[in-house]
């Protein structure tokens, strides 16, 4: 049988959870959300690993910093992505600008990190083959 005690633990797993889901959706740095809430990495990491325990106020400020609304904190993106992709289906136009506005920007960013990436390694595999011409 399940107790008010292990309901919330389960509850309270999912806020930390959420809280790194949508930091990482936002593409940002647990580094940059301890600054932001003048915490240390290891105080976030205890967040999102359910470590510690959270009051209203600390949500508020953590949802502050991602800037997202509190209430999606208590959602997984990840879920709430797959309801709009079903209600989307059955012909509804709800959509959830927030979630999808975040996964765009987080698309954009990393095509731009594996774009310098492949610049780097053009470049080096150019000197390589130059290098490797002139000792021929």
């Amino acid at each position: 049988m399940r107790t008010f005690h292990n309901l919330q633990k389960e509850y309270k797993l999912k806020i930390g959870a959420n809280v790194r889901k949508w930091r990482n959706l936002k593409s940002i740095k647990q580094k940059q959300l301890a600054l932001a809430l003048n915490l240390s990495e290891a105080a976030v990491s205890n967040i999102e690993n359910d470590i510690t325990n959270i009051n209203l106020r600390q949500l508020e400020d953590i949802a502050n910093a991602i800037e997202v609304p509190v209430h999606q904190l208590l959602n997984d993106p990840e879920e709430s992505y797959s309801l709009l992709q079903e209600e989307k289906l059955e012909g509804s136009r709800v959509f959830d600008k927030e979630l999808l506005n975040a996964m765009i920007c987080s698309l954009e960013k990393k095509d731009a990190q594996l774009e310098k990436i492949m610049e780097n390694v053009i470049s080096t595999m150019s000197r390589f083959v130059k290098e490797k011409t002139a000792r021929v």
